[in-house]
């Protein structure tokens, strides 16, 4: 929720919050996104298989990680499952702004 409230602070439509990696690739087939914040440890399916399964049919949309970078993951790895960019937690907001601005202006 205070993700949510980030990019609505800056005049983003966020419209869907997803709990868990299952909703969260129906909710990629089944809607239209300019982007998608994926936290990495996400409940049932976590978000690198999710953004693994969401590839296999849509190759195009912007994807995030969200993430607490431990020694059991780096940014090349999360990359591999094909994430577009990492954003880490905690985030600096310049940051966490910066990286959202670049994937989405190269969708523009």
């Amino acid at each position: 929720m205070i993700t949510k409230r980030m990019v609505e602070n800056k005049g983003m439509i966020c419209t869907d919050v997803i709990d868990n990696g299952e909703d969260a690739i129906e909710a990629v087939k089944n809607n239209h996104y300019d982007l998608v914040l994926m936290d990495v440890h996400l409940p049932g399916i976590n978000g690198t298989i999710a953004t693994q399964t969401i590839r296999t049919f849509d190759k195009k949309i912007k994807i995030i990680a969200l993430t607490a970078i431990s020694l059991n993951e780096n940014r090349e790895m999360l990359l591999s499952y094909g994430m577009n960019d990492v954003i880490t937690k905690p985030f600096d907001p310049n940051d966490f702004y910066r990286i959202i601005a670049n994937n989405l202006s190269e969708i523009v």
